[in-house]
């Protein structure tokens, strides 16, 4: 159960609703002292979190243009606001230092179903902010009640001169306000930027304002390890590996490099090009390089031709960035596809039979549990697992898995290639082959505002800053390519 600022209760472990404290004569009074106020149909942006108000169990409302936020714990701790209330004191509020990152308390219902006004009414009780009394009854935009939660209004006068908060606004980007600048906030976008790059495949990875990639896949010719501006420019060659995986920690780039009829190798080399070294011989795919630990899939050798030697996923292990302390995280003879690490949890996705499952461990391969079946793709994005059912419908649930929400099912199937930017999800829609086709779209967190960007048999998707990446498939090989997110055509 999430955790509730309820404006009546007399403690927290109380938690008992405004019309179980207050006669409904009192706290709802009569009809003349409701307002009408809607939800918003813009986006909101809390310190880079994009917010789901479609799906919200505590939506904001947006009084005479003004917008409300609900005064729930999750909500109070991201604004940084220490909240206490009592019966004879009405509710206070006071600035504290530092915030949480926002924990956002969705359901499957939709908003939608009942949008148009919503009413509220003024808190009848007294409020404090900052130690000054509010005169609720004369304010233009007062504190409102509305499903027994207390609603705060984002005025002037209480975001700025009372929080010495930022507020912004955007025709296209919506509100944003950022209550506090967390010293871990720049990291953390930047952290989650890379784990999506790496979950499709990792041909791309960007840090300080350059992108890492290899630009060719094909399956004959040169190959060619690259660093370039995102926008294509000052393009320098670092070494001639097919690489994929691409880690970019410190000055060094640690990447799993393959090569015709062997097994592939993890090797390092430096951003700048120089000292490229041979870490493991192990024949690895999809390596992620987290806190002197590289992750990796193993790969085990098929029985079959011995001229043209073929590998599948044995096991998810893990070993220090020398090499060394090499451990088996998970054993199986399943098919594992492959793995999301977020936080000290390991998300991983394997075929059974015909039943693709995602489970969940610990990062030290402890715990494990399954979270849903029939999930053909998935990642991760602000503590929610945005995952593809049955190949052909868009869903997010909960890190735990108890909230399931459905999000969209386009016309062409599959889906796959999610990624990330700015509160848009992006991806593929569609198959290849001789009469095939495909198109790369984006769609709004909460499942509206669809897009169709462009036409083009893309088998995943990266962004560098302002551009999205894309390898064009043909005959096998692939090709990058990259355009402006903001562009309809590459």
């Amino acid at each position: 159960m999430p955790r509730i600022l309820k404006a009546w209760t007399a403690t927290a472990a109380a938690a008992i609703s405004l019309m179980l404290v207050w006669p409904a004569s009192v706290s709802w009074a009569a009809a003349s002292s409701e307002v009408q106020a809607t939800f918003p149909v813009f986006p909101v942006t809390v310190n880079g979190t994009v917010t789901d108000q479609m799906h919200s169990q505590y939506p904001l409302l947006l009084y005479r243009d003004i917008t409300y936020f609900p005064m729930t714990w999750n909500y109070t701790s991201s604004l940084g606001l220490a909240v206490s209330w009592s019966k004879e004191n009405g509710l206070s509020l006071d600035k504290k230092d530092g915030c949480a990152p926002l924990a956002q308390d969705l359901t499957a219902e939709s908003n939608a179903d009942s949008s148009g006004s919503q009413a509220a009414v003024p808190a009848p009780f007294p409020v404090k902010v900052n130690g000054k009394t509010i005169v609720n009854a004369d304010e233009p935009y007062p504190v409102l009640l509305y499903r027994n939660i207390a609603y705060f209004p984002m005025t002037w006068r209480f975001a700025y001169e009372e929080f010495n908060w930022k507020t912004s606004w955007d025709v296209v980007r919506g509100f944003a306000i950022q209550s506090c600048t967390r010293p871990d906030e720049e990291g953390r976008t930047q952290a989650q930027a890379e784990a999506l790059n790496l979950a499709s495949g990792g041909q791309l990875a960007v840090k300080d304002g350059w992108v890492y990639m290899n630009p060719y896949h094909w399956s004959e010719g040169a190959h060619q390890l690259v660093k370039t501006k995102p926008d294509g420019a000052s393009q320098t060659k670092l070494s001639d590996d097919k690489v994929n995986s691409i880690n970019v920690v410190g000055d060094w780039l640690y990447y799993i490099a393959s090569e015709p009829s062997k097994p592939n190798a993890i090797y390092k080399i430096k951003t700048d090009g120089t000292d490229r070294s041979l870490v493991s011989q192990t024949n690895a795919s999809r390596l992620w390089v987290r806190d002197g630990w590289m992750y990796y899939l193993r790969l085990a050798e098929r029985s079959g031709n011995d001229n043209a030697p073929s590998y599948t996923p044995g096991g998810i292990e893990r070993m220090r960035t020398d090499g060394s302390e090499k451990q088996t995280l998970l054993s199986s003879i399943d098919h594992i596809k492959c793995f999301f690490l977020q936080g000290e949890r390991l998300y991983y996705l394997t075929s059974e039979g015909e039943k693709k499952k995602l489970y969940v461990m610990g990062n030290d391969g402890s715990g494990k549990t399954e979270l849903r079946d029939n999930v053909t793709e998935f990642s991760i994005i602000d503590g929610w697992i945005y995952y593809v059912k049955d190949g052909k419908q868009l869903r997010k649930m909960s890190a735990d898995g108890s909230v399931d929400i459905p999000l969209h099912e386009p016309a062409r199937t599959p889906i796959f290639g999610l990624n990330y930017r700015d509160g848009w999800v992006y991806y593929v829609s569609g198959s290849f082959g001789v009469s095939g086709y495909a198109s790369m779209e984006r769609i709004q967190l909460d499942g509206t505002g669809r897009q169709a960007l462009a036409e083009a048999r893309a088998t995943a998707l990266y962004i560098a800053e302002d551009q999205l990446y894309f390898p064009y498939w043909s005959m096998g090989d692939r090709t990058m390519y990259h355009m402006k997110l903001d562009e309809s055509q590459p």
